[in-house]
């Protein structure tokens, strides 16, 4: 199976460990990435503060550079997911932008996925049990969902906004024992960590404080953003291990944790590859 993958610019700097584990992690699935050629950022949340047009603008060339693997298109980073899923439904909405543009119709048509979803469909939850190496009930996470990845709902089309189960159902397939917990689709702060830190704190505090009274013992989620607040935000001597979703289901899958890039993370880790907890 061929993927056409947009690493987004997290994947050299601060999401490394995400990208690592990704590819890594699609490798082993028997998945084959070819990265769209010349892609640029996608904007993130600053494009679309900054102009309303920006965010289609930029992410109108990633479709078209895209459309010429014709093949699915993976965005781990739910900042670039949901880009590219708003100006694509932009432009389907909105014919004439598309013509200005010059964005093919083959481009509009495109299925554009974030790691959870892939993971459902390529290679399905049986073949992922049929997959686990290793035994990782110990842990119990907090699947961490954030904003973007589900909303808007009429552009994301993924999972219910309020009540998603999509992560939950491959932590388990997996072997881990999520927890329930309702901060799962609360927002981190994104971007605001560098000018508001202090609201940022406390919004990722009673985030993490949710999942500790639900008896988590780390989170996972498929943000780079998200993370780097959830790492970096935490408060108190033991913080939360947090994960990649990408990182869990390779550690179950076998994979060594230097593959995965896990030793990058600013938290420690040690509790995925424990034993007796």
């Amino acid at each position: 199976m061929t993927i056409a993958y947009f690493p987004g610019c997290s994947a050299a700097g601060t999401g490394r460990e995400f990208h690592e584990s990704t590819t890594t992690l699609c490798e082993a699935l028997g998945l084959a990435l070819v990265e769209i050629p010349d892609w640029n950022c996608c904007g993130a949340t600053s494009a679309a503060v900054l102009s309303p047009h920006l965010n289609v603008a930029l992410n109108s060339r990633n479709l078209k550079q895209a459309a010429a693997l014709d093949a699915p298109i993976l965005a781990p980073c739910a900042a670039c997911y949901n880009r590219l899923k708003t100006a694509q439904l932009e432009l389907r909405e909105n014919p004439a932008l598309a013509r200005e543009y010059e964005v093919p119709p083959r481009a509009l048509e495109l299925r554009i996925m974030n790691l959870p979803e892939m993971l459902l469909e390529y290679p399905g939850l049986e073949r992922l049990k049929e997959m686990v190496k290793v035994d990782l009930s110990y842990l119990h996470p907090g699947a961490y969902y954030g904003c973007l990845m589900l909303r808007p709902p009429k552009a994301m089309q993924f999972d219910d906004a309020e009540q998603p189960t999509s992560m939950e159902r491959i932590l388990e397939a997996v072997g881990t024992r999520p927890v329930e917990w309702w901060a799962r689709t609360e927002c981190c702060g994104a971007s605001l960590s560098l000018t508001t830190a202090k609201m940022v704190q406390h919004r990722v505090g009673k985030i993490v404080d949710c999942a500790r009274r639900c008896e988590a013992n780390c989170l996972v989620a498929a943000c780079p953003l998200c993370v780097a607040n959830l790492e970096t935000r935490q408060t108190g001597e033991e913080p939360l291990p947090v994960y990649y979703l990408s990182e869990v289901v390779g550690a179950a899958l076998g994979l060594e944790p230097a593959q995965l890039g896990t030793p990058r993370h600013l938290l420690s880790t040690a509790l995925v590859g424990a034993k007796g907890h």
